[in-house]
C-alpha cells in the first residue's frame, strides 16, 4: 500500500488535494523518497495525535453527501450524516483538527529539541517557546473538547475536569496567561516570577515564586508527555466510535481508516 495513493492528506494543507506533496511538506522528505514509502513508513513518521488527526479528516472527506441541490442541501446532509447538531458544524470540526495538528507541531519541536536547538544561552529563544508550548498545550486541549461535544463522547465534564488538574495546564496558568494575577482555588489572588536561571534547556527544574514567597518546581517534558497520553486516549476514543456509527459497512477507505487507528494503537509515544 503505497502512501502516494492512499494519503488522505491534511487539514490545513494548501496541497491538501495533492497527498504527496502534501507529506513531502508535513514530513520534510522528498518527493521521489515518498513514493516508495509504505503506509507504515509514513505513519512512523509522525505523531500519534497526528495520525488520529488524520482519521478525524477522512470522517469528514469520506462521510457520503448524495442528492444535494446546492451548497447549502450540501451542508444540511453532511452534517446529518456526521450526526452533528448544525450545518456548520463541518467547520468546526475542520478547525478543531486543524489547530491540533498546528499545536502538535509546537509540542513536537519541545519533545525534539527542548526550548533551546542552536544557542543554549539564548533565553529568548527559551521563554518564546516556553510560552508557546504553554499555549499550545492548552489550545489544543480546548480543541479536544470540541471534539467530545461534536461527537457526543462523554463524560465531557469529567473529561474537562481531569484536563484542568494536569500539572501542564497548572504551569500554562501561572506562567503563561494568569501570571499577575492568578486566582487560585480558595479564591486568593497570586502573582508569580518565573526564576530565569531555571529556564534551561529541558526545563527539568523550572521553578515559579508566588508573591507568597512560595516555590514551585516543574519538569517540563514529563508533564507535556502526561499531557499528550491523555488527549491521545481522548482521540483514540472519538476515532473508535466515529469509526463505528459513522461507517458501520466495510469499505475500501474505511480500512484506510481502521489501518490508522490499529496501527497508532501499537505505536509509542513520543519520549526524550
Amino acid at each position: 500500500m503505497n502512501i502516494n495513493s492512499q494519503l488522505a492528506g491534511s487539514a490545513n494543507s494548501s496541497a491538501e488535494n495533492n497527498p504527496r506533496q502534501f507529506a513531502s511538506f508535513y514530513t520534510g522528505l522528498s518527493l521521489n523518497f515518498l513514493e516508495q514509502m509504505t503506509d507504515e513508513e509514513y505513519l512512523d513518521q509522525i505523531s500519534k495525535i497526528e495520525i488520529y488527526c488524520e482519521i478525524l479528516l477522512g470522517f469528514l472527506r469520506y462521510t457520503r453527501v448524495r442528492n444535494y441541490e446546492d451548497e447549502n442541501s450540501y451542508k444540511e446532509i453532511l452534517n446529518r450524516n456526521l450526526k452533528f447538531k448544525n450545518n456548520d458544524d463541518h467547520l468546526r470540526l475542520r478547525s478543531c483538527i486543524d489547530l491540533i495538528e498546528d499545536t502538535q507541531l509546537a509540542i513536537n519541536e519541545v519533545y525534539e529539541n527542548g526550548l533551546s536547538e542552536y544557542n543554549d544561552n539564548n533565553y529568548g529563544e527559551r521563554y518564546l517557546k516556553l510560552y508557546g508550548v504553554l499555549n499550545a498545550v492548552y489550545q489544543q486541549k480546548q480543541a479536544t473538547m470540541e471534539l467530545i461535544e461534536l461527537f457526543k463522547t462523554p463524560p465531557k465534564k469529567i473529561t474537562n475536569k481531569e484536563l484542568n488538574s494536569l500539572k501542564i495546564i497548572d504551569l500554562r496558568n501561572k506562567v503563561g496567561a494568569h501570571t499577575s494575577n492568578h486566582l487560585s482555588e480558595n479564591e486568593k489572588v497570586d502573582a508569580f516570577r518565573l526564576t530565569r536561571t531555571t529556564v534551561t534547556k529541558w526545563a527539568d527544574n523550572l521553578t515559579i515564586v508566588s508573591s507568597y514567597d512560595e516555590l514551585e518546581e516543574f519538569d517540563l517534558v514529563p508533564l507535556m508527555r502526561e499531557f499528550t497520553i491523555k488527549i491521545e486516549l481522548i482521540l483514540d476514543n472519538i476515532c473508535n466510535k466515529g469509526l463505528k456509527s459513522l461507517f458501520p459497512n466495510n469499505s475500501e477507505l474505511k480500512d484506510w481508516m481502521v489501518f490508522r487507528l490499529e496501527y497508532v494503537r501499537d505505536k509509542k509515544t513520543a519520549e526524550q
